[in-house]
């Protein structure tokens, strides 16, 4: 799969490949940051917060995740981050949190699954 496939196979219509292309201009330096997604410890820290307890580290891990989703326009992943780091922000629900916290782990399987595809 390259880079244009694996945007598709979120966004059939393109436009996060564009507009992810827009950004960052070459498809090398959009493959270098997907790859630092990948080994980004953002991810491990959320659900080690999560399963403590800790919620203000969570709310940070899920705003970094977030943010790199964002600008490497990874819809799935930038969606459900954003929906667990807007539940963390004030006074979080438990289960709440637990329910959004499976999205992410599902979207996230799901967009580093196919990062790592990327040939």
């Amino acid at each position: 799969m390259n880079i244009q496939e694996f945007y598709a196979s979120f966004d059939p219509s393109g436009n996060e490949y564009a507009n992810v292309m827009g950004r960052l201009g070459t498809e090398r330096l959009v493959s270098k940051y997907l790859n630092k997604m990948v080994d980004d410890k953002s991810f491990g820290n959320l659900q080690k917060a999560v399963a403590a307890g800790d919620y203000k580290e969570a709310f940070m891990a899920s705003h970094t995740i977030k943010g790199i989703c964002m600008n490497l326009n990874l819809k799935p992943l930038a969606e459900s981050s954003d929906a667990l780091t807007e539940e963390l922000r004030n006074t979080p629900d438990a289960g709440r949190v637990e329910e959004l916290l499976r999205k992410v782990e599902e979207d996230y399987q799901f967009v580093t699954d196919g990062i790592k595809n990327i040939g």
